[in-house]
């Protein structure tokens, strides 16, 4: 990433995703203002309208930069992006372009190049070599993601069908992988679904409570001891037990230095008696 922003004449990078359990998974800053970056932009309110560089978005392999970071803005207007404005000219991080390498209807994955006074602008040689490097880049998140994929379907594998049913998850909440049984999970009956790749809860109470729940546990530090777990009841059916199910939300130990597609969290199922 250093090389990228290096390449692009800029100042700094971030590889950041958004989306999931936790509103930012991933934020990676490479540069000379690299840890400030990172704490800035842990505050979940400068992701929102005001982000003319999220506001800017578009399809994934499609390149926006200065000028449609203008173009927002006065869209949105001063007021609305004045929060952003203000962390981005302290942090010197003006100008820049940027792609979003991977989305879907939950969440995407993207690449930024940020520069600052002293760079101005991207001129069209920045913007050339930025094309580049995303095509680069794409096709390494493509490989990092069918590996932790891989790495999911062989965890399965090792365990017995008598366990049950399993989801294994990645860092965004989206699904690696299964045991048979937890298909039961998934089915027209069972207490979740998915939205893209994204696990979530059929009801939309229930919902909130499991992705809080998955955030907390994504929360923990890789270092914690003691037990990573948390239980709850889903599976609502017009108010009878019918369909109920125990979930029992598991940590995973984490691959350090991944993009977040690892496996990270276990949801183990048992359907409960009917009344």
């Amino acid at each position: 990433m250093e090389r990228a922003a290096w390449v692009c004449g800029g100042s700094a990078a971030n590889l950041v995703g958004i989306g999931g359990p936790k509103l930012l998974p991933l934020n990676l800053f490479t540069g000379k203002m690299a840890d400030r970056a990172t704490r800035h932009f842990e505050n979940p309110s400068l992701w929102g309208s005001c982000n003319w560089r999220v506001g800017s978005s578009s399809q994934p392999m499609t390149i926006q930069y200065d000028k449609h970071y203008r173009a927002y803005r006065r869209q949105a207007g001063g007021a609305m992006t004045a929060n952003y404005d203000d962390v981005v000219s302290d942090l010197d991080m003006l100008f820049g372009c940027q792609s979003v390498l991977m989305a879907d209807q939950e969440h995407f994955l993207g690449l930024a190049i940020m520069r600052g006074k002293l760079e101005g602008p991207c001129d069209p040689s920045a913007i050339f070599a930025f094309e580049r490097i995303v095509q680069h880049a794409q096709r390494a998140v493509r490989v990092h993601l069918a590996l932790d994929g891989e790495a999911g379907e062989i965890l399965v594998s090792n365990w017995d069908e008598r366990r049950g049913p399993m989801l294994v998850l990645d860092r965004f909440g989206g699904l690696c992988a299964m045991t048979a049984a937890g298909e039961t999970m998934l089915d027209e009956f069972g207490p979740l679904t998915l939205r893209g790749i994204s696990v979530a809860a059929r009801d939309p109470r229930e919902n909130r409570f499991l992705q809080s729940a998955l955030a907390r546990l994504l929360a923990i530090p890789d270092d914690a001891v003691g037990p990573q777990i948390h239980q709850m009841t889903a599976g609502r059916s017009d108010g009878s037990t019918q369909g109920r199910w125990r979930l029992s939300l598991v940590r995973l130990p984490r691959r350090p230095h991944g993009l977040g597609f690892d496996p990270q969290l276990l949801i183990c199922g048992r359907q409960l008696a009917t009344a």
